[in-house]
């Protein structure tokens, strides 16, 4: 009992294109564990909840800070700014924020106004936030 050419020809090319398709969705959708912890949603570190221009007097930017880390992440006031153009503003006020793994913490930092018309850009360790 033996294979004709033509069935042994059928076999190698279905079994060829069924690899193929299966390599095409392996890449396309690959398991979880292939994919990796890059692949598990997570939320932004950073995320402006809030931007207030209050006159001429001064400027109220209350960011949300979110730690998905192992460790305790600081955020001192003088590593924040604003970038204006070619003027950088520094926060008013002094201080820290610390957030603990798996936490949220949201805060307010004050600046000088803006020059009108600038395009205001937040800038925290690691991350430029366009306002």
């Amino acid at each position: 009992m033996g294979f004709d050419r033509g069935a042994l020809n059928a076999v190698l090319l279905a079994t060829t294109a069924g690899l193929a398709i299966g390599g095409a969705i392996g890449v396309v959708s690959p398991t979880f564990a292939e994919a990796g912890p890059a692949a598990r949603s997570r939320p932004p570190a950073t995320v402006v909840t809030d931007v207030d221009v209050l006159g001429s007097d001064h400027m109220a930017i209350t960011v949300r800070f979110g730690n998905t880390g192992r460790v305790v992440r600081h955020v001192a006031a003088s590593d924040v700014s604003v970038s204006a153009g070619s003027v950088v503003l520094r926060p008013r006020t002094s201080g820290a924020v610390d957030v603990r793994p798996g936490a949220v913490v949201v805060t307010t930092f004050e600046f000088d106004p803006p020059p009108v018309g600038a395009r205001l850009t937040l800038v925290v360790p690691g991350e430029s936030l366009p306002l």
